[in-house]
Parts: C-alpha cells; sequence; structure tokens
C-alpha cells in the first residue's frame, strides 16, 4: 500500500502543474497573440503592395522603351538619314533599299555572302562583321603588312576573273569606282547583287561609308562599336594636337614615280596630317589632291618634315636614300636636319578608317615617342 501511494499521487501531481499549466499559458500568449499581428501587418499588407508596383509597373515600362524604341528611332535612323543613298532611313527590317548612281538597288534579307573587290572595302567589312559572312577578301587583303592581314587569313581570295567570285556564291559584292565595267556585268546577269560605291577620305566621309555598308549588310551594331573606337581614338589625337605646340610644324608627303609626286588639298595624306595638327605645307601652297611637283616648288615649300608614303617594297628605301644624296636639295630643311621619315603606306594610302592609324604614327614622328597612350589598334 505505502509504496503506490508515493509513486502514484506525488509525482503525478507536481509534474501536470508544472508542464502543462505554466508553460501552456505564456508561449501562447507570446506565440500566437503578439508575433501573429505583426507578422500578417508586415508581409501580407505592406510588402504585398510595394513588391506590385515595383515589379510590374515601372521596370515593364523602361525596357521598352529603352530597347525598342531609343536605339531604333533615336540613334539608327537620325544617323541613316545623313546617308543620301539609303532611300528610306527609317526601315530597319528587309526588304532595304538604297540609290546608287542614281540606280535603285534591293536588299532582299540580310545578306549571308559577302565579299569585296576593292582593298578599302575589305578594311570596313572586316571592321563590322566577321568570316562567318565574308566569304572571300582581295589578295591585297591577305598580303604581308596588310592592314587586315590577320584577319583575311585563311579565306579564299578572288580576281579580276569573274569565275573566281562566282564560284564563292556571294550574295552582294562590294565595288569600287574603278571596277571593270564588264566584271560588274558579268556578276549582276547572274543575278548577284553589285554595290559599286567610292570611298570618301575625310573623317566624316569614312564613318558615312561605314553606315551605308552596315545598313547593306545588316551590321548596325557593329558599325556603331566601330565608331565609337574611331571616335576615341580621334578624341584622344586632338587633345594631344591641343596641348603640345611642338605638333605644329610643316609636313610634307613625297613618293617618286618618274617624279616627285605629293598630296595636297582633298587627299587622303592631307586629311592624316590635319588631324594630328600639323600643317601640310602642299595644301598650304594650294596644290590640289595628288599630284606631281616640280623640285623647284619642293624646294621652296622648305618642309620641316617629310614623310616618305612610297612602299619599301616599290622603291620607297632607294627615293629615301636619294632624298640625302641629292645636293640640290641639301637646303631643305627637313633633310638638312635629318627629318625624313619613312612610314608604313598602307596607313596612308588606304581609303578607309585605317589611315587614322597613319595619324598616330605621325604624331609620334612630331613629338619624338614611341607610343600613345589607350590608342589601341582596330
Amino acid at each position: 500500500e505505502k509504496p503506490v501511494e508515493n509513486v502514484v499521487e506525488k509525482p503525478a501531481e507536481k509534474p501536470v502543474e508544472k508542464v502543462v499549466e505554466k508553460p501552456a499559458e505564456k508561449p501562447v500568449e507570446k506565440v500566437v497573440e503578439k508575433p501573429a499581428e505583426k507578422p500578417v501587418e508586415n508581409v501580407v499588407e505592406k510588402p504585398a503592395e510595394k513588391p506590385v508596383e515595383n515589379v510590374v509597373e515601372k521596370p515593364a515600362e523602361k525596357p521598352v522603351e529603352n530597347v525598342v524604341e531609343k536605339p531604333a528611332e533615336n540613334k539608327y535612323i537620325s544617323l541613316l538619314s545623313e546617308i543620301e543613298n539609303i532611300q528610306d532611313p527609317n526601315n530597319l527590317s528587309w526588304p532595304r533599299k538604297i540609290t546608287i548612281n542614281s540606280k535603285e538597288i534591293t536588299i532582299p534579307e540580310k545578306p549571308k555572302k559577302l565579299l569585296t573587290i576593292s582593298l578599302g572595302h575589305d578594311e570596313v567589312l572586316f571592321g563590322i562583321t566577321t568570316n562567318d559572312q565574308i566569304v572571300g577578301t582581295t589578295t591585297f587583303a591577305q598580303e604581308k603588312g596588310s592592314n587586315i592581314e590577320y584577319k583575311a587569313k585563311g579565306l579564299p581570295t578572288i580576281s579580276s576573273d569573274p569565275e573566281t567570285i562566282i564560284s564563292l556564291e556571294p550574295d552582294v559584292v562590294f565595288a569600287d569606282s574603278y571596277a571593270s565595267v564588264d566584271l560588274i556585268d558579268a556578276l549582276e546577269d547572274i543575278g548577284i547583287i553589285v554595290v559599286q560605291t567610292p570611298l570618301n577620305n575625310d573623317l566624316e566621309g569614312r564613318k558615312k561609308d561605314i553606315w551605308l555598308m552596315a545598313y547593306i549588310t545588316g551590321n548596325l551594331e557593329s558599325a556603331e562599336i566601330l565608331i565609337s573606337n574611331i571616335d576615341k581614338k580621334v578624341e584622344i589625337l586632338e587633345y594631344i594636337a591641343k596641348n603640345n605646340e611642338e605638333v605644329n610644324k610643316k609636313v610634307l608627303t613625297l613618293s617618286w614615280w618618274d617624279a616627285y609626286w605629293t598630296a595636297g588639298i582633298g587627299s587622303t595624306e592631307d586629311s592624316i596630317i590635319r588631324l594630328t595638327g600639323a600643317t601640310n605645307v602642299a595644301a598650304e601652297n594650294q596644290v590640289e589632291s595628288n599630284t606631281t611637283i616640280e623640285k623647284e616648288l619642293l624646294i621652296s615649300m622648305n618642309p620641316e618634315i617629310i614623310i616618305v608614303t612610297q612602299s619599301i617594297n616599290w622603291g620607297g628605301k632607294d627615293f629615301y636614300d636619294q632624298l640625302f644624296e641629292d645636293e640640290t636639295l641639301s637646303s631643305i630643311d627637313a633633310i638638312k636636319h635629318g627629318n625624313v621619315y619613312m612610314v608604313n603606306s598602307n596607313l596612308w594610302g588606304t581609303l578607309s578608317y585605317w589611315n587614322i592609324k597613319g595619324s598616330e604614327e605621325l604624331m609620334k614622328i612630331l613629338l619624338d615617342i614611341q607610343t600613345i597612350e589607350n590608342f589601341g589598334d582596330f
């Protein structure tokens, strides 16, 4: 009888009172009443209203405006409207129509296969697209020392024989003003679209060449990147010219082809020289374009710097030596002080944006420096 009373009565009553009564009342009050009211108010009422406003209303409106409307209407259309060859700059879909030499040309869809029969067009094309779209190049593009040698390497090369072009089945072929009429006729007769355009030799004209070819080939975004790169290089050169008086020197380009050849007003070389802040002494003396000059005029112009633009492969080094060997030229400041320089003819003779690298080359000569910081390549 005694063991039963001790075990059952005392232990059974005390645990029940401590475990059930005290803990049960306090947790219920803390967990249910206070926390239950606050979480409901914070999570349901306040957060539920803000996410809906931020995610649905605001983000939905901005992406549509930025991606669709602004790039198409405000950038490309306004830029393309400055190019007279483009019939409808508002049309960024296909087909696209252009007018070249009073002839309307329709590009039915984005071309899958492109090539050019002009080195300058090759250089522009490689600036706005890749080998996935380019199916062939001129032989000049792949020559050692070419501005685009490393880009063009390995691609099929074409010649003036129409069959070398036809075999590559291009959708569009770019040609310059000097292309053979018979060649163009042969390509057009079998349905190949030929776009024959001259290439400009000034900075703004170069940009228009890029935009036109980008519009035809469907590469406007790549053109925008390329032109941004060009603008940055121009800004660097203009900044240096503005802050260095020593760039203001009289420069003359020279080469020899049975006579002295120089480059005056309206020439590619003139735009290269002016971009550095230097003076093209030929243009200053009213010489126009690329032309021959007499020795007497060469002496009277008395340039401070002479740039030999003739390729070393075409007698450039021999001509360079002759300038110093000819005693009748010894009074010229550039020769007297040894300021005659051979330059990369590919940069000075090209009809593409690559001639900005010619300006970089001249700037380093003017300032007697090895590199220009942050200038880079194309």
